[in-house]
């Protein structure tokens, strides 16, 4: 799911020899279009809106400083730093991109928002879903993106804002596409555990496999990681349409109104699916508690069978003198015919039955 790897002038590497490579990113949108800086210039344009921000610092700058955007990759003690110090964001707010595995949540400071979302994407090798956590500040004038794995939408965002910075203006507009680029990926997420819960549906029904209970509970387990991701998101959004949040202004809200509508559609979908593989679980130990009473009648009929000539050749197996048909000719060949025809007369029982 990965997008093209951008040139490695656009990046600045941080980090200790030896340890995994940090990657920041800074994009600028300059009177000539949206272009890659230096980190050195973008940290000199940082201190200088920061001085002219006052107390929000650089979040709250002067609308003559650039649109800028920063990606931070892979982030360690360095970036974590730099977040403290250059842009002045909060250290708890710090401490969580560092760390990692948060709930996707929206948190308000002074002069800026500060989100965690996750994308999702299909991983065809392993068959299974691949959720990739994203950070992001948003302020007057800055972008802030911070995740360790690589994430497509961020790559296809930046894309878009550097071939048409027209349309993406501010932190707003820039924020709005990077969730429903987001938002948008979970729908082939969706369709792709849809396709295995039909799968197993069909399986299920038609009775084409002995057991699947071990590969619906899996599917049902992804399900519900998918739901924590996608439901908080839909709380988040609906936080980002009140009209109280600086940043966004009016004219924004309908499109953030249409990511929400696609964020209630996954849940309710997901909500869906559920619900149809604890109707499968259902029918699976239906259909394999029906299978195992059929087992246990066609063994208790057989047992029968078996036990009622076991019973004859017993009593004609005993070796006393004085016993009936002793010293008969045919009473060999007639114990057997009698067992033959207990046997046969108990089996055509059972199977009008339908016991076997």
């Amino acid at each position: 799911m990965s997008a093209a790897r951008p040139e490695l002038d656009d990046s600045a590497l941080l980090g200790a020899p030896g340890e995994r490579a940090a990657a920041m990113r800074v994009y600028a949108a300059l009177p000539s279009g949206v272009h890659a800086l230096p980190l050195a210039q973008a940290v000199e344009l940082l201190r200088a809106a920061r001085a002219r921000g006052g107390a929000d610092g650089v979040a709250a700058a002067a609308p003559s400083v650039p649109l800028l955007w920063i990606d931070v990759a892979n982030p360690g003690e360095a970036e974590a730093a730099f977040l403290r110090e250059e842009l002045g964001f909060h250290p708890l707010a710090v401490e969580d991109t560092v760390r990692g595995r948060q709930r996707p949540k929206l948190e308000r400071y002074a002069g800026y928002l500060f989100l965690v979302v996750y994308a999702a994407a299909v991983n065809r090798e392993r068959h299974r879903m691949a959720l990739s956590e994203l950070h992001m500040f948003l302020g007057e004038r800055l972008v802030v993106t911070v995740h360790d794995h690589r994430i497509r939408e961020v790559s296809e965002v930046v894309a878009r804002w550097r071939a048409a910075p027209h349309l993406l203006v501010d932190v707003p507009t820039l924020a709005h596409a990077l969730l429903d680029a987001l938002v948008d990926d979970y729908f082939p997420v969706l369709e792709y555990l849809a396709e295995r819960t039909e799968h197993f549906e069909s399986a299920v029904f038609d009775g084409r496999s002995t057991n699947h209970t071990q590969a619906i509970l899996g599917l049902r387990h992804e399900l519900v990681l998918f739901r924590r991701v996608v439901a908080p998101v839909r709380d988040l959004l609906s936080t980002l349409l009140r009209r109280d949040l600086p940043f966004i202004s009016p004219e924004m809200l309908p499109y953030y109104q249409d990511v929400y509508d696609h964020t209630i559609r996954v849940t309710e979908e997901i909500d869906a699916q559920r619900e149809l593989l604890s109707a499968l679980l259902d029918a699976q130990m239906s259909a394999a508690s029906n299978q195992l009473n059929q087992t246990v009648r066609m063994m208790t009929g057989w047992s029968i069978i078996l036990m009622s000539m076991a019973w004859i050749a017993g009593v004609y197996g005993m070796n006393f003198r004085f016993m009936p048909e002793l010293g008969w000719r045919w009473g060999y060949v007639a114990a057997l015919g009698l067992m033959l025809s207990v046997g046969s007369a108990l089996f055509a029982y059972f199977r009008r039955r339908g016991w076997l």
